[in-house]
């Protein structure tokens, strides 16, 4: 037993070394085979024999718009903003709102107690029933002056045609007493009845005289009683005026952002001040505002009305497609940029002043342009190309591209609507190759 076990033992052990053996045998002939240089094929040979065809996956090219897009970051401003200050010293007595408040254009948000000005008022509201009373008596003399004046001209038409009549009678007795037809003392009646009336003539234009001066005395006291009552109108329209600056009202629709006053505290006009501090700030946000510095060389292509995209920073809010609404059509001096501004729409009231967003504005757009997926394009010594399918075999065809978003490209030159064009695979092939085209599912 113990034999037969040794001689198995051997047996197998013997089986082991010649497997190693032959093991090593066959490195060792791979390794001269490889050191050693390959017999030479003959190159007719070689290209005699059939290439198999590459699958490849190919795309043809789509009508799309492009455009280069710039990318320029900005900043959300609330569409109006106002700092609201008082314009009158005194105690706040009312603050009806605080931050976060939605407001409505007109409504009443703080009022200052200025005690003096509701004296100040009932004083010239006294003031200016006085003047109105005495207007009234100047208007009244001007009336009664106006009537005197008017006897005073019948006076003087009457006088003047007795004196008329006077004199015709004189002449009459003076050509009768010439004559011998009267006696000397009706000529002297006469002589007397015309000096009469020509006095009375001189009583009349004096009193007419008098009464133009009465009645330009009497005008003269109503323009004044006019001014009196126009400056102590003015005066309360003034008070009136100041009083309304005691109450504190929204401008327009909007958010209160900043309270910075409580009851109680004494606030100066923002006149006498050369700081002054706001007592509310309100923003209007349900548009806002972007503010855009375009640099240069690409104002040219901005202007109201061309498309963006606003990428909000946070991924909470999605990408918002918008338009230019405007344009400063001057550059800077000192950044040669240009100023555009976007009117964003925020109904929901999401989007909040101060936030960051990148904006996204097309240039130069193209509608209709002949794209092909930018992966798809080769390079060499500067010249773009790709590998179009025709007769089942790859061409290398030179290209000319336009416009180019990162993703696609516009093909301006070398190709055309129908043409197949190698996607995937482009780098195994070479002009000429044959190739199995398959249409690739994915649309780039």
């Amino acid at each position: 037993m113990i034999g037969s076990n040794n001689v198995r033992r051997f047996g197998i052990v013997g089986a082991a070394v010649v497997l190693a053996a032959g093991t090593w045998a066959a490195r060792r002939l791979n390794a001269q085979s490889a050191s050693s240089p390959a017999p030479a094929v003959d190159a007719t040979a070689a290209r005699a024999g059939p290439l198999e065809a590459r699958r490849v996956e190919v795309v043809a090219p789509q009508r799309a718009k492009m455009a280069r897009l710039l990318d320029v970051p900005a900043t959300l401003d609330p569409h109006e903003q106002a700092n609201l200050h008082a314009k009158i010293a005194g105690y706040v007595s009312e603050i009806r709102v605080d931050i976060g408040d939605a407001v409505r254009a007109g409504d009443l948000l703080a009022v200052i107690d200025v005690p003096e000005m509701i004296g100040e008022i009932a004083e010239w509201e006294a003031q200016r029933a006085a003047r109105i009373a005495a207007r009234a008596v100047a208007e009244a003399r001007l009336v009664q002056a106006r009537t005197l004046l008017d006897v005073a001209r019948s006076q003087l038409r009457r006088a003047d045609a007795d004196l008329s009549l006077r004199e015709l009678t004189l002449c009459r007795r003076q050509e009768l007493f010439a004559g011998g037809v009267i006696p000397p003392e009706q000529l002297e009646e006469a002589l007397n009845q015309h000096e009469t009336a020509a006095a009375d003539v001189a009583i009349a234009q004096a009193r007419l005289d008098a009464g133009e001066a009465d009645v330009r005395s009497a005008e003269a006291a109503c323009a004044s009683a006019d001014a009196d009552v126009a400056v102590a109108e003015a005066q309360l329209e003034k008070a009136n005026t100041l009083m309304q600056y005691t109450r504190i009202v929204a401008p327009f629709d909007g958010v209160i952002t900043q309270r910075l006053v409580d009851r109680g505290a004494f606030v100066q006009s923002a006149a006498a001040t050369s700081r002054p501090v706001p007592m509310l700030t309100i923003q209007r946000i349900d548009v806002l505002r972007i503010f855009l510095d375009v640099p240069e060389s690409d104002v040219p292509f901005v202007r109201a009305g061309v498309p963006v995209r606003i990428r909000p920073f946070g991924d909470w809010i999605e990408p918002l497609d918008a338009a230019v609404s405007r344009v400063a059509s001057s550059l800077n001096p000192g950044t040669r940029t240009m100023r555009a501004e976007i009117d964003l729409p925020n109904p929901t009231g999401l989007l909040l002043p101060g936030m960051y967003a990148q904006v996204t504005i097309e240039l130069d757009a193209q509608e209709n342009a002949l794209t092909l997926p930018a992966t798809t394009l080769l390079t060499e010594s500067g010249q773009a190309y790709v590998f179009t399918v025709r007769g089942e075999r790859a061409v290398r065809t030179a290209v000319k591209i336009g416009r180019d978003d990162g993703i696609r490209v516009e093909i301006t030159a070398g190709l055309g609507d129908d043409d197949r064009v190698v996607a995937t695979g482009k780098g195994l092939i070479s002009d000429g190759d044959p190739v199995r085209p398959v249409r690739k599912d994915t649309r780039l």
